[in-house]
């Protein structure tokens, strides 16, 4: 999806990420950290070292202030931009309410429709 069809606002952000990611078969294929580019409701971008495959699911726990943010979510595109590494881009999965909250709580402006 291009940033042009996006209906969410995408807030640029720099909050560190501890990940999971499960292959197809749900087996556990790499654990890490990384950095939240930017963030919307519906997911985000993650600066990571290491790529990713397309449809893997991944669980995320993403620092917000004194808060952390617990989700999963399925990587859905893979971009390499230079020397900083992979921008992995993530569509949240079952995020719950209170989370949610936390997300807003953060970035006050990630309500509004683009």
């Amino acid at each position: 999806m291009s940033d042009n069809n996006r209906k969410d606002v995408r807030i640029q952000s720099e909050q560190f990420i501890s990940y999971t990611l499960f292959d197809h078969d749900e087996k556990v294929c790499d654990e890490g950290m990384g950095v939240a580019r930017d963030v919307s409701r519906n997911g985000m971008a993650l600066e990571s070292r290491r790529s990713m495959e397309v449809g893997y699911r991944i669980d995320l726990s993403i620092a917000l202030g004194e808060e952390v943010l617990q989700t999963e979510g399925i990587v859905r595109n893979v971009k390499e931009p230079g020397e900083s590494g992979y921008l992995i881009g993530i569509e949240f999965k079952n995020i719950s309410k209170e989370e949610i909250e936390k997300l807003v709580k953060q970035f006050p402006n990630i309500n509004r429709k683009s």
